[in-house]
């Protein structure tokens, strides 16, 4: 078995042609070359800075219109309170001078319709009819007045109204369908009309007048 030299053994630093197609040559990075990439990564900072801007714009923005959307609704709700109270005061209003003018017009024809029949009665003829001219004014005077209350107690469904008068028109009211007596109570009093009570609004028979007149034209 022959050994080795040491000198064989040891790196050979003795100068040699190496070919050209086994040199691989690697350029420095010149200023040229790395300004690009520099440039690109300020590029993207900036890209990011401006994203972050955006987003912070967009934010404020959000806060600003929930905060304008809620300040409205309040100065909605605000408003349509107020508009709905105005409404409600202006509806009560006119229902006050509806039934003031429905009360007064109602006696008033009741008056001078019932009063024309009377007085066109002959004297003679007033004597024999009296009675039952009266029993028929009673009756017509009784019918426009449950009339005229139904129409002012119409949709008043839960309200609990009073009827005072003499006894018997009290009894003849009793008997009429249209009263309700879960709705009406009766209390009678020396008078001889038949008078209810709505608010600012009364409702009356008007019948002594009528009969007075009845009894004057007999005269």
């Amino acid at each position: 078995m022959s050994s080795r030299s040491i000198a064989s053994m040891l790196t050979d630093f003795t100068p040699k042609h190496v070919p050209a197609d086994r040199i691989t040559v690697f350029a420095a990075v010149s200023k040229e070359t790395a300004d690009p990439i520099v440039e690109h990564e300020e590029s993207a900072e900036r890209v990011d800075d401006l994203i972050d801007y955006e987003l912070q714009i967009k934010e404020a923005f959000n806060a600003g219109r929930e905060a304008g959307q809620a300040e409205a609704s309040v100065l909605f709700e605000a408003d349509k309170v107020r508009l709905e109270r105005e409404f409600q005061e202006q509806l009560e209003a006119a229902d006050t001078l509806f039934m003031e003018q429905t009360g007064a017009r109602m006696a008033t024809q009741i008056s001078e319709g019932l009063a024309t029949m009377a007085a066109e009665l002959s004297g003679s003829l007033a004597a024999v009819l009296a009675p039952l001219v009266e029993e028929k004014l009673r009756e017509q005077a009784i019918t426009a007045f449950v009339r005229e209350v139904e129409r002012l107690t119409k949709g008043l469904e839960g309200m609990v109204a009073d009827v005072t008068g003499p006894g018997h028109l009290l009894e003849t009211l009793r008997k009429r369908p249209e009263i309700d007596p879960i709705r009406f109570t009766f209390t009678e009093a020396a008078r001889a009309e038949l008078s209810l009570k709505l608010d600012d609004v009364v409702v009356e028979t008007r019948l002594g007048r009528l009969i007075d007149a009845l009894k004057d034209q007999n005269g």
